[in-house]
């Protein structure tokens, strides 16, 4: 039996939250409300070899974790890592000291705070950080803190002062009658109590959904069924292929399928959903490869055009987010990462006087579970279908590695910390407009809640960059995988939606940009040069600011034609689309000459006018050879071989290098000959008005950015038209009414 050292005996949980009441900080560890433990990491190790068992858990804690060495600041720049057991030794101050603190966030004050679960262990003291001008800072400790968690049977919660105190202890099996019991009473509350998850009709069911039987039975009944139009209550499964399934609905299996399932030939999520369903107390199951032919085109394109009614209308869906195949599961228990987890008893007392017990844990970081990491790095999240199924949905039941989770309308919860706190980012906080209108079930429903369509725009954009970033197994899925959102916008917007944009606001929508500085056209075609969907690589909107309406010299939008693959469905995939606009035009050059950045000496780079981005390189670019370079503008004019009056791109070194006179000349030789270019005004990003009454500019606009797209003219082609290369910013400071009143005005064809 081990002997804990006084300092051990004397920690007092309840002592620690008290001191959460004089300062809280849920990004670093308190600068003063604290419980002083060991006077030195050497003191602590000795307790724990006499025998202390809380020490003991704290040192093997340190030896399990490592440290990044080039993580923080003081420790050596080496390949290899080190284990804070051997940072914290190295210290020449040690000191231990532990504190009461949550892994949810929160907004920086204690009055927010729902639940308590870590005891942190900071070590050692801040590093100072000398600038050199007799300035030190102090930045942060030397070493991270040590997260410990606070556990308790899930029967027998503590509670201080209405703040939970602790995590409950998990089932390991996701499967279990335990876990089940949390599901069914997250979804009765939810039903029950949430209005703003409610839906008081009885949904229509999809086409096709799987009859899972109930409880009672021994998957007798498993079949596929023809809804007919018939209502019932229905769940939808999210998940991730992760290549061939089998079997799957074809038009060879659709008799079969109908008349009975075999439970035992599907694959293992479908096995699991089809338990989870069941064990829910609910009959049908909606899976889209047991559900959508899989052989039939046709079959494909009319249901595909139902995903907002399917998963807009299920009673939950079930996401795995940890399962990377059909084949991997959803119940089943994760095996552990790193060593296994170790813990030790405590006893505090209740608000009523009464002894709990409860238990203090060390898990190895790549065992901690919570629903952000599992956000930020799940499988199921880097799936391009599957973010519109996620938004489409009301509610989730989310399956992690180590435990359940819920989302909802209303909030979230885990099962090991109940009700999580709103600090948690959830997707459809961050698009709140746009989930209210994939809620409503008709556009009269929004007139109430005053939703403005410059909102819905602006987070429409944010939707499709976050969008982007996921992928797709066939590329000709990219404006299909959002088509279920898309197609419940429309109606609230009263635009006309144009291959991935809207036609009342097309300058802003022309107006995506590369994120990692390129954004590669594919091929075949899928999408016209001027929409997002053209490129398969994460993209941003620059310059959507507040919308000031249309600016005298703002594009505008003549004629829109868009043809899509199926007539019926216009937001599905489409054969060819083409926009005539009409703006002011400037000759653009394209040149991949380099130059030094002390070429570029002013406050804003002058003498470039602004800056650009194209989507893709091209022969010679200065980026293929490994150089850091980024694009600069140059008006030019009186150039040899050029002509009069043109911006110029080209490229600036990031690096300082003095430049010769010859590097500084411009060189007509590195034109691209073979192309021609035409910079295109689409718009001035400004977050007010940049224009007087009269006309004139309001120079104190400092934002007042021209917005161009660059153009490249077709070749081959017998008709004018040009396809979008790239994105022009000329700065507030390089142009005026005058500049712009020379630009030509001309109508242009985009494909």
């Amino acid at each position: 039996m081990s002997t804990r050292c006084p300092l051990c005996t004397e920690l007092s949980i309840q002592h620690l939250f008290e001191l959460t009441k004089q300062e809280v900080d849920f990004h670093d560890f308190p600068s003063s409300a604290y419980y002083k433990h060991h006077k030195s990491f050497n003191d602590l190790e000795q307790s724990a070899i006499n025998g202390c068992d809380l020490c003991q858990l704290i040192i093997h804690a340190f030896k399990q974790n490592p440290v990044e060495e080039d993580q923080y600041f003081g420790l050596s720049s080496q390949d290899e890592t080190m284990s804070m057991y051997e940072k914290a030794k190295s210290l020449e101050q040690s000191d231990v000291k532990i504190a009461l603190t949550s892994t949810y966030p929160y907004r920086d004050n204690s009055s927010s705070i729902t639940i308590m679960d870590t005891l942190a262990v900071q070590v050692g003291g801040f590093m100072n950080v000398d600038y050199g001008n007799d300035d030190v800072i102090q930045l942060h400790y030397e070493i991270p803190v040590m997260p410990l968690r606070l556990v308790v049977p899930p029967d027998q919660p503590i509670t201080l002062k209405n703040v939970r105190i602790g995590i409950s202890e998990l089932d390991s099996d996701l499967g279990s009658q335990e876990n089940f019991e949390i599901a069914r009473s997250w979804l009765q509350e939810c039903q029950q109590c949430h209005r703003c998850c409610q839906d008081n009709k009885v949904p229509t069911l999809p086409t096709r959904v799987v009859d899972v039987g109930t409880p009672d039975n021994d998957f007798e009944t498993l079949r596929v069924v023809h809804s007919h139009g018939s209502q019932a209550p229905f769940v939808a499964l999210s998940h991730c292929w992760g290549g061939r399934i089998e079997p799957v609905l074809t038009t060879k299996t659709l008799d079969t399928f109908t008349t009975s399932l075999s439970f035992d030939s599907l694959p293992a999520n479908f096995r699991d959903a089809i338990t989870i369903t069941r064990k829910l107390g609910i009959q049908y199951l909606w899976i889209d490869s047991l559900c959508i032919m899989q052989d039939s085109r046709q079959d494909w394109e009319v249901e595909s055009k139902k995903m907002a009614q399917i998963y807009g209308s299920s009673t939950f869906t079930i996401s795995a987010f940890v399962s990377e195949r059909s084949t991997t599961g959803i119940l089943n228990p994760a095996p552990t990462a790193g060593p296994p987890p170790m813990s030790v008893p405590l006893t505090m007392l209740s608000e009523q006087g009464e002894a709990r017990k409860l238990k203090l844990e060390w898990r190895h970081p790549n065992d901690r579970e919570d629903l952000r990491r599992l956000d930020m790095a799940c499988v199921l999240n880097s799936r391009g279908w599957t973010f519109q199924e996620f938004l489409l949905s009301r509610r989730h039941l989310i399956y992690g590695r180590h435990q359940i989770y819920w989302r909802c309308r209303a909030g979230q919860e885990s099962a090991e910390a109940g009700i999580l706190p709103e600090g948690d980012k959830r997707a459809h906080s961050v698009f709140d407009d746009i989930t209210a209108v994939l809620d409503a079930s008709n556009a009269s429903d929004l007139s109430a809640k005053s939703l403005k369509r410059k909102d819905l725009f602006r987070e429409y954009y944010s939707l499709v960059g976050e969008y982007s970033n996921r992928t797709l197994t066939f590329g000709s899925d990219k404006l299909p995988a959002l088509s279920g959102i898309t197609q419940r916008l429309h109606a609230s917007l009263g635009a006309r939606y144009l291959a991935g944009l809207w036609s009342s606001d097309v300058r802003n929508g022309l107006l995506w940009k590369e994120e990692t500085q390129i954004a590669r056209h594919v091929q075949p075609y899928r999408a016209p040069s001027w929409s997002w969907a053209v490129t398969d690589d994460t993209i941003q909107w620059d310059g959507y600011t507040t919308d000031y309406g249309q600016g005298p010299y703002d594009l505008e939008l003549v004629e829109a034609n868009v043809e899509p693959k199926n007539p019926s469905n216009p937001f599905g995939e489409i054969m060819d689309a083409r926009l005539v606009l009409r703006g002011r035009t400037k000759k653009l050059y394209r040149s991949e000459q380099v130059f030094p950045k002390s070429y570029f000496p002013g406050p804003n780079h002058e003498p470039s006018i602004g800056d650009g981005s194209w989507d893709e390189p091209v022969d010679g670019c200065p980026r293929r050879k490994g150089l850091d370079v980024t694009t600069a503008l140059l008006y030019i004019h009186d150039v040899d071989d050029v002509g009069d009056d043109a911006i110029l791109s080209v490229w600036r070194q990031y690096d300082w290098v003095e430049a010769t006179i010859e590097e500084t000349e411009i060189q007509p030789a590195c034109f691209d000959q073979k192309n021609e270019y035409l910079a295109l005004l689409v718009r001035i990003s400004s977050k007010e008005n940049p224009f007087k009454k009269d006309g004139t500019v309001a120079y104190e606009q400092d934002d007042a950015r021209l917005m161009c797209l660059a153009l490249r003219r077709v070749v081959g082609r017998e008709d004018e038209v040009y396809e979008r290369v790239g994105m022009l910013w000329v700065r507030a400071d390089q142009w005026d009414v005058g500049w712009i009143e020379k630009w030509e005005l001309q109508t242009t064809t985009l494909v």
